[in-house]
């Protein structure tokens, strides 16, 4: 038998992982009132649709329901694309950008690198680089904070996404765990910083483009 690492399914999942990403597109939207609401709802529909699409996949109710992809212990449960797809919607819909941006690409590149390293190098290693690759999309994404959120926003960041892979669980996949945690922790710090005033967020990072004239 082929090793799992070396099929042609288990390279595709990885390039879907990255390419989950693309979410990140919802910030760049121009920033009007009708397409604000309309982005909101295809997510929200998005996300819906896959919802009912995994459970008549797991009900048998599709004809071909053996998705190309899927692992075998996904046969009966949610697909981890949608454990990917409901984390990122509730990340872009109830979080700031600068917690949602670094817990997506957490998701889209941390969790398949810990997977890759995870069997090859030992779990300390594997887990050392994802709080390490974490710790730059947080650096990256906090560097105008104001001090010293610049610095412990990333480490809390970092440290809830290898928490949420570390940890597993049948029915909670980690592909929503690593982007919740870490936007939890966060998310948290930032209401008490909020409650007492306090300069918490950095500058956005992604701005949406200016909407044509005949859009406004």
């Amino acid at each position: 038998m082929i090793p799992e690492e070396k099929t042609f399914a288990h390279w595709y999942r990885r390039a879907i992982h990255a390419f989950s990403a693309i979410f990140l597109v919802y910030y760049i939207f121009p920033d009007v009132y009708w397409i604000t609401v309309t982005k909101k709802c295809v997510v929200v529909l998005t996300v819906a649709v896959f919802a009912v699409f995994e459970v008549m996949r797991i009900r048998k109710l599709i004809k071909n329901h053996k998705i190309f992809g899927l692992r075998e212990y996904e046969e009966n449960r949610f697909g981890s694309y949608l454990y990917f797809g409901i984390g990122a919607a509730i990340l872009l819909l109830f979080f700031p950008q600068q917690i949602a941006i670094p817990s997506i690409l957490g998701a889209a590149f941390v969790d398949p690198a810990i997977g890759e390293l995870r069997s090859k190098t030992g779990k300390m290693t594997a887990y050392t680089v994802g709080f390490t690759l974490s710790l730059f999309f947080f650096s990256f994404t906090w560097l105008t904070a104001p001090f010293p959120f610049s610095f412990i926003a990333p480490v809390i960041g970092a440290f809830g996404a290898v928490v949420g892979e570390i940890k597993k669980f049948r029915w909670v996949d980690d592909d929503l765990l690593i982007q919740l945690i870490p936007a939890v922790l966060l998310g948290i710090l930032y209401l008490l910083t909020g409650l007492l005033s306090v300069a918490f967020l950095p500058s956005e990072i992604i701005h949406p483009l200016p909407p044509p004239p005949w859009l406004v």
